[in-house]
């Protein structure tokens, strides 16, 4: 995701205008065509052509379709949890083993934005939309019917990477539609209805199909959500600027500039996909600290995936189908957080950045966190009401009802971290930041479903959900540390980076 400061002249905390910021941006963007020498553009600020003048309603249209995308994706994560029983007895391998169709198929997540990211900065967003999903459905038919627990498992990982790069190009098309004031409501709406939504709704529907058909329909259902997102994605326009404008350019006769070569760009690409956000991760504080709070949640709600119906069926007797539905509640936590997300954007976010931009300053990134502030909390409480509340003598909608906080705080510090590392960074090395920030969610969350249940099994539900909480307690100031001594830490990670 691009953020680019469009103010006029305001000064940011380094003493630099805004329009300075947006000068050195667009001075590390290679012009797309030129006319006189000088990089072509939009015609003007009301350029029908520019995403950020579309209808609303037709942002809001491409946004949902995207957040569909996302969501038949990640959905495929967890839909075929339902089914591991039937994958132990039908390749003959332990619960242990089994589990590493979850595992594979996040180590794919991790690695295909990778992929993803540079192609769409080459060839655009929605080329990348409409060949990876129907590579990953290809995948998910060859790990369904094949006849060994390897080839399952190395269809699962392809599936994955290949269905992984729309996690990574979603952030741009959102910095695409939206102005950067915008994109903080914009990415929680995003994760509400589509990214996180696909994992919360998978146990639930790849319970009662794995129950009801096999596990074999839970690849199925996949294709069929993703095959009817397919329909919505053939009719969404462009929304990548110098794709538009390149296209523009040809129709009026405006030469283009000559290509890069071949191995600086695989170079730039290689920079800041991978040598970069490692380098981040390795010495930049605020990188490496929000990242392991990340991956440390995303972890969570992958031991769920095994957790809650370990406690389900165990101490309620639930059904693999009945105990699925407890993950409704994680959605409903989702959708609240987009509720609270609004609230705080209108109530402490805009108001602050257009009091900052009266006073002729740049809004301050930390601004970002108040959503983490109260993601923050919720975590914590989430944790130790489920895992105090889930006994015989508590009825079963108590440690339901603490899903809902879950739900809330994954969405709320994701949306929170994410415009953080953005606003920090900008243009230069956001998009580095976010992809150290996603690599290392998901490899950190992989290894989680492999020793959940054996957690659960030896220190018993509440202690077990205690621990997690215990790490939660410990992050929590993590967002508020942030808030008091972002600014100072924040240039002394980009000059490790220069």
């Amino acid at each position: 995701m691009t953020a680019t400061t469009t103010i006029g002249a305001v000064r940011n905390d380094n003493g630099t205008t805004a329009a300075d910021v947006e000068s050195q941006t667009e001075s590390n963007e290679k012009p797309v065509a030129t006319t006189a020498g000088r990089p072509l553009d939009w015609d003007g600020p009301d350029d029908p052509d520019d995403p950020h003048n579309w209808p609303l309603a037709k942002r809001v249209l491409l946004l949902n379709s995207v957040g569909l995308l996302c969501l038949s994706v990640t959905f495929g994560t967890s839909a075929i949890v339902g089914g591991i029983p039937q994958i132990m007895r039908q390749y003959g391998v332990s619960e242990t083993a089994a589990y590493l169709t979850v595992t594979l198929y996040l180590v794919g997540l991790a690695l295909g934005p990778t992929l993803g990211a540079p192609l769409s900065e080459l060839f655009g967003r929605r080329i990348v939309y409409v060949t990876t999903l129907p590579l990953a459905m290809c995948f998910a038919v060859g790990s369904a019917l094949s006849p060994t627990f390897g080839g399952h498992l190395v269809c699962r990982f392809l599936c994955s990477l290949m269905g992984s790069p729309v996690l990574a190009v979603s952030a741009g098309t959102i910095a695409d539609l939206f102005s950067v004031r915008e994109q903080g409501l914009a990415l929680a709406y995003f994760c509400a209805t589509g990214a996180f939504l696909g994992p919360a709704l998978g146990p639930v529907a790849g319970g009662w199909v794995a129950t009801t058909k096999d596990w074999k329909w839970t690849q199925w259902v996949y294709m069929m959500i993703g095959g009817a997102v397919m329909v919505l994605l053939l009719f969404i326009r462009e929304s990548y600027k110098p794709v538009i404008l390149a296209r523009r350019a040809r129709q009026r006769g405006v030469p283009l500039p000559a290509k890069p070569p071949v191995k600086a760009a695989l170079k730039m690409v290689a920079v800041i996909t991978l040598t970069r956000p490692v380098r981040m991760l390795a010495t930049d504080v605020i990188v490496s600290s929000l990242s392991v709070y990340s991956a440390f949640v995303f972890a969570v709600l992958l031991a769920f995936f095994e957790g809650l119906p370990y406690i389900f069926t165990t101490v309620y007797g639930f059904s693999i189908g009945d105990a699925g539905l407890v993950f409704v509640a994680i959605g409903v936590g989702v959708f609240v957080s987009l509720a609270v997300a609004f609230a705080l954007d209108r109530i402490w976010y805009q108001p602050a950045a257009t009091r900052a931009i009266a006073q002729g300053v740049v809004p301050r990134a930390e601004l970002r966190l108040q959503c983490g502030f109260v993601g923050a909390v919720l975590l914590p409480v989430s944790l130790f009401w489920i895992g105090w509340s889930a006994r015989s003598s508590v009825h079963w909608i108590v440690p339901t009802l603490g899903a809902v906080p879950f739900g809330c705080s994954l969405t709320l510090l994701f949306v929170s971290v994410a415009t953080y590392l953005v606003d920090c960074y900008t243009h230069l090395y956001g998009a580095s930041a976010l992809a150290a920030n996603n690599m290392l969610r998901y490899l950190v969350a992989s290894v989680f479903p492999l020793f959940t249940k054996q957690m659960y099994e030896n220190v018993g539900i509440g202690w077990a959900n205690s621990l997690l909480g215990f790490i939660a307690v410990g992050l929590m100031p993590l967002p508020f540390v942030m808030a008091r001594f972002g600014p100072v830490l924040r240039r002394r990670g980009v000059k490790t980076l220069e």
